[in-house]
């Protein structure tokens, strides 16, 4: 089987052979489209650091599993009722237990959470934001290719996240890291 493994910037791919597709919602989209064309593969990883939410226990460092991804939608907005806002991973079930980590619930928006009110809402609907999951999977699930990302946390969301990331973003991203090569053994 033939396995693509994603991230939206390079950094957060270290020595594995992947592709960066871009960081945000929308790069991340338009990426992971052309990534799964040229490279037709089997299933899709996405690796990258996450921010835990309010009530998710999840410690900096810690590794999850993208169950499935939603798309933030914040108290003064409103999307159209036939457009997607979650989006199940496929591949989440097999690789949480193969790593023996929590399988969640991913929170996307267009930027990052900076308000603890806000972190504080999310935290009933999601263990985790991140960026790039929702459009990564629903791009996976548009080419029919099962997919999930790995992502390790490196802050807690709200309105220390921007510090607490740039602090810990790099031994977030080589547990990531350490977890997605562990998991490319076991699925071989």
């Amino acid at each position: 089987m033939r396995t693509l493994i994603v991230a939206a910037y390079a950094p957060e791919l270290g020595a594995i052979a992947g592709r960066a597709v871009g960081i945000g919602l929308v790069a991340a989209s338009a990426g992971a489209v052309r990534a799964l064309a040229e490279e037709r593969p089997d299933r899709v990883i996405f690796v990258g650091t996450a921010g835990a939410l309010p009530g998710s226990g999840l410690a900096v460092g810690s590794v999850v599993v993208a169950a499935r991804a939603r798309l933030i939608v914040r108290p003064e907005e409103y999307v159209p009722s036939i457009m997607a806002v979650e989006v199940e991973a496929p591949l989440a079930e097999e690789c949480g237990a193969r790593l023996d980590v929590p399988r969640v619930t991913v929170a996307c928006g267009v930027g990052i959470t900076s308000s603890d009110v806000e972190a504080e809402r999310l935290g009933a609907l999601a263990e985790v934001e991140h960026l790039e999951s929702f459009a990564v999977l629903m791009a996976a699930m548009e080419a029919r290719v099962p997919a999930t990302a790995v992502l390790a946390i490196a802050n807690s969301v709200g309105s220390r996240a921007q510090a607490e990331w740039r602090a810990n973003r790099v031994g977030a991203e080589a547990a990531a890291m350490a977890a997605v090569t562990k998991l490319l053994e076991l699925l071989l």
